[in-house]
């Protein structure tokens, strides 16, 4: 009996040591995996918010047009450097401000002191007889309407005879009509409200035109948003091209009320094929028509004209921001 109890306790303490150890295997399981699970639901919502901690940005300049002849020229081009859609660091902040520019009167606009700020471009060479259209892209964080009575994304100086113009918001479908040629306009769709589709929210803007049909498209995020067909006209090209603003002859900026980034504008209008794999590239895509690419502005943390046809901008007052959300 005395041998049999000495078992029955060893056997009774081998048990409660072996319980103690479940138990205590259990508390680290329960501890440490709620710990990973909490840190896997962290990890979920910053990606599932965009959080930008864990991806790598791209630097000013780390893709780029390569053409070996010169501006304009075709022979042997080809992009270089790290083009694989990156993130940019940088996107350009526009503001709100507008303003009219005068010797006597610089910097005033409605009473305010204001400064707005744009990106002025040389004259590029669109239009003219044969030319074959063109297109014009860029990625557009819009904050919504201001005062301004109209709010550019790329524009040259438009008058009553010259000048091409892609607007993010119109007070009236006038010459604010979302795309604006040589006189001519497309008007807003009617339930747009004169402005582009989404507020606080990046969304990819192109505009088309074919100078043979007269065919006008603007694209919002690969979609048809507003479109016209004009009568077949050449538009003149001899104004300075700005980007992020309009500024009308007057002296009169209206800023687009928000950020843009990766501004394209091309020779020629791209097709659906074209656009949609521009749009599926994201805010650090690169060119998708070496041939017709007349100009290529990232505006990452700078003005420079990355296409290979050194058409730099000139920054006036222009401001980049490295903490912007994620598209």
């Amino acid at each position: 009996m005395k041998g049999g109890a000495k078992v029955r306790a060893e056997r009774g303490a081998k048990a409660r040591k072996y319980s103690d150890k479940l138990q205590l295997g259990f508390e680290y399981l329960l501890t440490y995996g709620m710990a990973f699970l909490i840190l896997g639901v962290v990890v979920s919502a910053l990606f599932s918010l965009h959080a930008t901690i864990f991806q790598q940005r791209a630097m000013a300049g780390s893709c780029s047009v390569f053409r070996p002849s010169g501006p304009y020229t075709l022979d042997q081009i080809s992009l270089q450097g790290v083009c694989t859609n990156l993130l940019p660091q940088f996107v350009a902040d526009q503001g709100s401000a507008y303003a009219k520019f005068s010797s006597l009167n610089k910097g005033k606009g409605a009473g305010t002191l204001t400064y707005p700020s744009y990106l002025s471009l040389p004259s590029l060479p669109l239009g003219g007889q044969g030319s074959q259209g063109f297109t014009i892209s860029a990625w557009v964080y819009w904050h919504g309407p201001t005062a301004a009575h109209c709010q550019g994304i790329v524009a040259s100086n438009p008058s009553p005879s010259s000048g091409i113009a892609l607007f993010g918001y119109g007070q009236n479908n006038g010459a604010c009509g979302i795309l604006w040629i040589n006189g001519s306009y497309i008007k807003w769709p009617s339930n747009s409200s004169n402005s582009l589709p989404y507020m606080e929210k990046w969304q990819f803007i192109v505009a088309t035109y074919n100078a043979n049909s007269g065919s006008a498209t603007v694209y919002v995020n690969n979609r048809s948003f507003s479109s016209a067909l004009l009568s077949p006209r050449d538009f003149q090209t001899s104004n300075a091209t700005v980007l992020g603003a309009d500024v009308w002859p007057s002296g009169r900026v209206y800023p687009i009320n928000g950020t843009i980034a990766n501004v394209q504008i091309y020779n020629a209008p791209l097709g659906g094929a074209e656009i949609a794999s521009m749009y599926g590239e994201g805010i650090g895509g690169a060119p998708v028509n070496l041939k017709n690419l007349v100009g290529w502005w990232p505006l990452n943390g700078n003005g420079n004209d990355y296409s290979g046809n050194g058409n730099n901008g000139v920054q006036v007052n222009e401001t980049y921001a490295s903490a912007y959300v994620v598209p």
